[in-house]
């Protein structure tokens, strides 16, 4: 059984924007590689905000009776705002970065992939903060980013009204990448189809961590 043991300790964290900070990271084609392998594309693995309850007819060799049928997951991911978590090993590169972030900081990460395909729709968490620290890396497409200097601390973390202009507003394009501190507020808009891969990293040192060897055959 996997151990994942933290202690309390602060990491050093600012906001940060770099720009071609981590070129050809991830595409299209390999989401195209993964969303094909269908147990990967458990419930509990790829996230719809906004969509309802969903029900499907399973064939007689699917192991897993949760994972989205390719047709379905095809017409969720053109119509909504979409992210894949404990994603930090499905391609070689994003397991290379992952393993860079835990070096750096001894904390463990993930990656979670984010995919927007309709820029009409609006962002499901508005402007928000997450609980750990992220190193958000734009793959696909054009986002605006902005991010605030301010720390919140609330029962909400999500849609908050900020009255002051943000410290960070950039256009981030492939490659580029943004580095959030956790309980910092930021918002995403995509100006065109997007595809990114944020890492998220808490602000406690890790004793273990995940095996990042990558298998070679």
């Amino acid at each position: 059984m996997g151990m994942n043991k933290l202690n309390n300790f602060k990491i050093k964290f600012d906001i940060e924007f770099k720009k071609n900070y981590a070129p050809n990271l991830f595409s299209w084609k390999e989401l195209e590689y993964l969303i094909n392998i269908r147990p990967l594309m458990n419930t509990k693995l790829v996230h719809v905000p906004g969509s309802s309850s969903l029900t499907w007819t399973n064939d007689f060799w699917a192991a897993d009776q949760n994972c989205y049928p390719p047709s379905l997951l095809k017409k969720l991911i053109e119509t909504h705002i979409c992210y894949f978590v404990n994603m930090s090993r499905s391609t070689k590169k994003i397991n290379n970065f992952a393993n860079e972030i835990e070096l750096k900081y001894k904390s463990c990460t993930d990656a979670h992939i984010y995919i927007c395909k309709d820029i009409s729709i609006t962002h499901p968490f508005g402007i928000h903060y997450d609980f750990c620290h992220n190193i958000i890396v734009q793959c696909e497409g054009v986002t605006n980013f902005k991010v605030w200097d301010v720390f919140m601390d609330k029962n909400e973390n999500s849609n908050l009204i900020i009255d002051e202009p943000p410290f960070l507003d950039v256009e981030m394009v492939p490659g580029d990448a943004i580095f959030i501190p956790a309980y910092i507020p930021h918002f995403a808009e995509s100006k065109t189809p997007r595809l990114s891969v944020s890492f998220p990293f808490p602000d406690k040192k890790c004793e273990y961590f995940q095996d990042r060897n990558w298998v070679s055959i």
